[in-house]
């Protein structure tokens, strides 16, 4: 009697992930669409989304959590890994009367506008101790040994006013980052890093990020965004506020 093979083929991975903090998202109440038809999605642990044995056809996916803003995602294969076609999704929580955790928000609309993300450097867990050039290599303080989560971490310039992004391939025992790129300026000893939270920008202009609110004295949130190619930095103090605007500016 032969033997019967069964092969799956993992065609798409959708990572669900709380842009607030970086956690993949466990909700079971989790809706995908395309061309306005239910797209079956396989539910697997830690968020992962996965469609076993489908054409890969590029498309694209509404994806609808409980408690977050909706978002359509692009599949388009030619930018995925061919053996893991894997893309993440990054999730807004919506701010509602029952959100548990207090956020602050950045929306508008800004003509130009390309991406936004942020840093908060009173929620910053890490500081920089050193840098293997060599070695593309950050040696970072952390003092409570707290678990690096993701990839993206901004390395806070000691005016606080901006920060230098950085993308860590790998982490080691959470006291080192090993860097894609070389890093574009020096710090100092105990500049705060922090993990870089992202916004979601459309294409008229219309932009929108949260963070999840400190109770420190500190409430700036450094904002990084680029229009018509030009990089801007800017400061948001959430004192006496809970939605706040970037400005309009020239330069």
């Amino acid at each position: 009697m032969a033997l019967l093979s069964i092969v799956h083929r993992m065609d798409l991975c959708l990572e669900l992930i709380d842009a607030t903090t970086g956690q993949g998202i466990n909700d079971s109440r989790v809706t995908f669409h395309s061309d306005g038809k239910l797209f079956p999605m396989t539910r697997k642990q830690n968020g992962n989304y996965i469609l076993i044995n489908s054409q890969r056809l590029n498309r694209q996916i509404q994806v609808d959590v409980y408690g977050y803003e909706p978002i359509t995602v692009d599949v388009n294969y030619e930018e995925l890994d061919e053996m893991r076609p894997i893309k993440q999704v990054l999730l807004i929580p919506k701010v509602t009367e029952s959100t548990f955790t207090s956020l602050w928000s950045i929306e508008g609309e800004l003509p130009g506008i390309q991406d936004i993300s942020a840093v908060v450097p009173s929620s910053a867990s890490f500081s920089y101790q050193s840098y293997d050039r060599a070695r593309k290599m950050v040696k970072i303080l952390n003092p409570h040994n707290l678990e690096l989560i993701g990839k993206d971490y901004g390395l806070i310039h000691t005016d606080e006013a901006s920060f230098e992004a950085v993308e860590a391939i790998e982490l080691k025992v959470q006291t080192k980052l090993m860097l894609a790129d070389l890093l574009e300026e020096e710090f100092e000893v105990t500049n705060p890093i922090a993990r870089i939270v992202f916004g979601h920008v459309d294409e008229n202009g219309k932009y929108l990020l949260r963070v999840r609110a400190t109770s420190t004295e500190n409430k700036n949130v450094i904002l990084c965004y680029h229009v018509d190619g030009k990089r801007r930095y800017q400061v948001l103090d959430f004192t006496n506020a809970r939605k706040l605007q970037l400005e309009r500016r020239d330069e």
